[in-house]
């Protein structure tokens, strides 16, 4: 895939990163639910760790000044960023895109990785530090949110993957966007 196509792609994920976090999302002062990881993890699949950070953490700030809620706080663009990275360096294969059992374990991995040390132990201290929250109310919310979001968000990445696969594999060979 050409540059161009590249930077496209991926100006099209930043927008539904903004749109998917942002406006469809459930967001509380604890938690936010929403799908903002599935235009991430198809960056990281189809464009590779530069792009993937790219997109997180350009979608986390871009998001924030458009539709605040709070102040901005620089930790989440670092989780972002971590997010991206992870995602990117797991999920992308130079070779092109292959729905096989080697993409599901890094993906699984990946997945409990982001949610896991990322989601659940570092933005839970961004956000301790931000509403002063005691843990004992903010740990068990975000525990369980990330419990429950894992399996929807290996299985949602699947389905799309599953989906698209060919229409993966022709762009990544074929360089076509249609």
């Amino acid at each position: 895939m050409n540059k161009i196509k590249k930077i496209l792609l991926s100006a099209l994920f930043l927008a539904s990163t903004i749109v998917l976090g942002r406006i469809l999302s459930i967001r509380t002062p604890i938690i936010t639910i929403g799908f903002s990881f599935v235009p991430i993890m198809l960056t990281a699949i189809l464009l590779g760790p530069k792009y993937s950070i790219f997109v997180s953490v350009m979608g986390d700030f871009i998001g924030a000044i458009l539709f605040p809620s709070g102040s901005y706080f620089f930790g989440f663009t670092i989780t972002a960023f971590l997010t991206g990275l992870i995602y990117g360096l797991l999920l992308y294969n130079p070779d092109g895109f292959q729905l096989n059992k080697k993409f599901v374990m890094k993906l699984v991995i990946s997945t409990i990785l982001v949610t896991g040390l990322l989601n659940g132990i570092l933005n839970t201290v961004w956000i301790m530090m931000i509403t002063k929250s005691a843990s004992k109310i903010v740990v068990p919310v975000r525990i369980a949110k990330q419990l429950i979001m894992a399996p929807i968000k290996i299985m949602t990445i699947l389905g799309i993957a599953k989906v698209f696969e060919k229409r993966f594999m022709k762009m990544m060979k074929n360089d076509s966007i249609r």
